[in-house]
C-alpha cells in the first residue's frame, strides 16, 4: 500500500467535506448536532445512520459501519485507500507526493487502464450512432428500448472485422500492449485481433462506475451469443453485477431489488421506470456478488424463468446463499411464466402488472427451499428419506444458529425424519453475535463517548483509568493508544477520533463514541467516578484472599469517597432541574 505522510493526510482530511461526500447518497437532516439519515450500507426503514460535521465522521448504530471520509469512499465506493486519498487530494487541488517506484508505477498502469477502457467505451458508442450500428440500432428497437436507454447506460457496437481497435488507438506497441492486458485485443500468431466483433456492445462499470470490462451480444449468426471480457486486473467476472454502479442509489431510495439473468433485463425493467435490476455476467450467481446484493438490500426478489433451466438456476444461487443467510435478510424467488422473461413481460403486461407480480408472486427463501428439495427428491418413503438427507447436508452450511434451528424444524415437520448433523452443529456451533463478542456496558460506551468527543478530558482522568478496560483488548489497545496521544499533543482539543481512525482503520466504535448524544462535563464526572468505582470492585474480586487488610481498607474508604461524591453531583443536578 501506497504511504503518504501524516501531515498529508491531515491536510487532505481536513479540506474535505464528508457530509458533501455523503450528502450525495445519503438524504441527511439535522438532529442536535449531528446530521441523521437511512444507512448506505444496509436496508433500513428507520434512520440509525449518524454523522458528526465537527469531528468529520459517520456511524450507523444499526450495522457499525463507521468512519472518516476515507473509509467512507472505501467502503462505500470501492475505492482503496491510495485512490481515496488520491481522488480527495485532486478535488482539495492538492499535489500527491510521490510514493515508491513500484506504488507510481502500479498507480499509473491502472489510470492507463482506466481512462483507455472509457475511451474505447465512447468509441464503441459513437459506432452505434453511426451507420455501421444500423444493425444493432434495430435489435434494440426490435426489443423495445428507446435510445435515451442506450445513451443512459453507454451501449455500442463493435463492427464485424479485425482492425478496429488498432484503426482507433494506433499501432504504438505500448498502446497494443495495454488494450491487451485489458481484454481488448487478444494474441495470436499473426498478431493482435479484436476480442469483441459484430457486437452490441455493454460497458460493464465496478462500484466507483468506472468502465472495467465490456458484455458483447453477438448480431446475427454465430456463438457466444453473449461474450465477456477476459479476467483482468480491473475485471473480475464473479465479482461484478450489471446495473450496480448504475443503480446502487436508486436500489436503496425505492427499497427494491430485482436480480435478473442477462443485461437485457436489467435495461428493460429501466426502460419501464425500474432502475432496480442487478444480473450476474452471463454466469450462475457467486457467493460474491450475493454478498453484495444482501449488503444493498435485505429482501431482493431473485427472478428466473419457470422452466427447468430456471429452476436449477435459481437452486444454484439458493445453495450459496445458505452461508450467508441471517435473520436480517428475507430474500425471495419469483419464476416467471415459461418461456418469458423480464423484458418479455414488461413488453406484454406493462409495469403495474409486472410489479404486482413482484409483490404477490415470489415465494421466500424457505418456501423455495422446501419446494426444491421436494421436486429433486421425489415420493413416497425413499423420497423423504432422500430430501432430509439433502436439506441436512444443506443445513450443516448454514452459518445463523437460530435460523438453521428454524429451518431444521421446518424440514422434520415435512419429512417426519429427525435430522442428524444440523442437530449436531446446533449442539457444537457457538452463537454469532451480531455486532461484537463481548460488548460494552452503557456505562463504558458513555465514557468512550465523553473522552471522543471532547479529548482534553484525557488529562483529567486519574492514572487508575488507564486499567478501565483491562478485560478488552481491542478496546485497550485504542484507549491507550489516545493516552499516548494526548500526552505528545501540543493542542488540548486534538482530533483525537480522527488520528486514532487513521492508526486504527476497522476499529467503526470510534466513529460511534463520537456520534453518540453529546456528553456534557457533569454527567463526564460521574461517569469517571462510577468507571473508577467499578475497576475497584472489579480488583476486589479478583484479588480476594490475597489482599492485606491495609489495600482493603483503602480500596473501602475510596469506595465511599466516590459514593458521597456521586450524591453530590445528583443532588447539584437535581437542584438545577437538569
Amino acid at each position: 500500500m501506497t504511504h503518504f505522510p501524516e501531515s498529508f493526510l491531515n491536510e487532505v482530511q481536513a479540506r474535505s467535506d464528508l457530509v458533501e461526500i455523503i450528502g450525495r447518497h445519503v438524504e441527511l437532516k439535522k438532529s442536535g448536532s449531528r446530521l441523521t439519515g437511512l444507512c448506505p450500507f444496509h436496508h433500513e426503514k428507520t434512520p440509525s445512520f449518524s454523522v458528526s460535521p465537527d469531528k468529520q465522521l459517520y456511524y450507523c448504530f444499526g450495522c457499525g459501519k463507521g468512519g472518516g471520509v476515507f473509509q467512507f469512499l472505501m467502503e462505500h465506493d470501492g475505492y482503496s485507500f491510495p485512490e481515496a486519498v488520491e481522488y480527495l487530494a485532486r478535488k482539495a487541488g492538492l499535489e500527491v507526493p510521490q510514493g515508491k517506484p513500484r506504488d507510481a508505477a502500479e498507480q499509473s498502469l491502472n489510470k492507463a487502464a482506466y481512462a483507455l477502457l472509457e475511451k474505447v467505451a465512447e468509441v464503441f458508442a459513437r459506432m452505434l450512432a453511426a451507420e455501421a450500428g444500423k444493425p444493432a440500432r434495430e435489435y434494440l428497437q426490435q426489443r423495445g428500448l428507446p435510445e435515451s436507454v442506450g445513451r443512459d447506460y453507454g451501449l455500442g457496437f463493435a463492427p464485424d472485422g479485425y482492425g478496429f481497435m488498432e484503426k482507433c488507438f494506433g499501432s504504438d506497441a505500448r498502446r497494443l500492449s495495454l488494450l491487451e492486458k485489458t481484454g481488448l485485443l487478444f494474441r495470436s500468431e499473426r498478431g493482435f485481433g479484436d476480442r469483441f466483433r459484430a457486437r452490441l456492445m455493454f460497458p460493464i462499470r465496478n462500484r466507483r462506475g468506472q468502465v472495467v470490462g465490456f458484455g458483447g451480444r453477438i448480431l446475427g449468426a454465430g456463438e457466444p451469443k453473449y461474450l465477456n471480457s477476459p479476467e483482468t486486473p480491473w475485471f473480475h467476472k464473479s465479482a461484478l453485477l450489471y446495473g450496480f454502479a448504475e443503480h446502487r442509489d436508486e436500489i436503496r431510495r425505492r427499497r427494491q431489488l430485482l436480480v435478473v439473468e442477462g443485461y437485457m433485463d436489467v435495461l428493460a425493467l429501466a426502460a419501464h421506470d425500474l432502475p432496480i435490476g442487478l444480473a450476474p455476467l452471463g454466469t450462475a450467481i457467486g457467493e460474491a456478488q450475493i454478498r453484495e446484493i444482501l449488503r444493498l438490500h435485505d429482501a431482493p426478489v431473485f427472478c428466473f424463468d419457470g422452466d427447468r433451466a430456471g429452476r436449477q438456476a435459481a437452486w444454484r444461487a439458493l445453495e450459496r446463499m445458505l452461508p450467508l443467510l441471517t435473520t436480517d435478510y428475507a430474500p425471495r424467488f419469483l419464476y416467471l411464466p415459461e418461456g418469458e422473461d423480464p423484458d418479455s413481460l414488461l413488453q406484454k403486461e406493462g409495469r403495474e402488472a409486472f410489479v404486482r407480480r413482484m409483490e404477490e408472486q415470489a415465494q421466500s427463501v424457505l418456501q423455495t427451499w422446501l419446494s426444491g428439495l421436494k421436486l429433486l427428491a421425489g415420493q413416497g418413503a425413499e423420497g423423504r428419506a432422500r430430501m432430509a438427507r439433502k436439506a441436512d447436508a444443506m443445513l450443516a452450511t448454514m452459518q445463523d444458529a437460530y435460523l438453521r434451528q428454524a429451518w431444521r424444524q421446518e424440514i422434520e415437520q415435512e419429512t417426519g425424519i429427525r435430522l442428524q448433523a444440523a442437530r449436531q452443529a446446533a449442539r457444537s456451533a457457538p452463537v454469532q453475535e451480531s455486532v461484537q463478542d463481548v460488548p460494552l456496558s452503557e456505562l463504558q460506551e458513555r465514557f468512550l463517548a465523553g473522552l471522543m468527543q471532547k479529548p482534553q478530558r484525557f488529562h483529567l482522568l486519574p492514572e487508575v483509568a488507564k486499567q478501565f478496560f483491562v478485560d478488552y483488548d481491542g478496546v485497550q489497545q485504542v484507549y491507550i493508544r489516545a493516552f499516548s496521544i494526548m500526552a505528545a499533543a501540543e493542542e488540548q482539543n486534538l482530533d483525537i477520533a480522527g488520528k486514532l481512525l487513521q492508526e486504527f482503520p476497522q476499529q467503526s466504535a470510534i466513529a460511534r463514541w463520537v456520534n453518540q448524544a453529546p456528553v456534557h462535563d457533569q454527567e463526564f464526572e460521574s461517569l469517571c467516578l462510577a468507571m473508577e468505582a467499578n475497576a475497584i470492585r472489579t480488583r476486589q474480586r479478583r484479588m480476594r484472599g490475597r489482599l492485606s487488610i491495609e489495600e482493603s481498607r483503602a480500596m473501602q474508604m475510596r469506595l465511599r469517597a466516590i459514593h458521597d461524591e456521586l450524591r453530590r453531583l445528583n443532588e447539584n443536578l437535581e437542584g438545577t432541574g437538569a
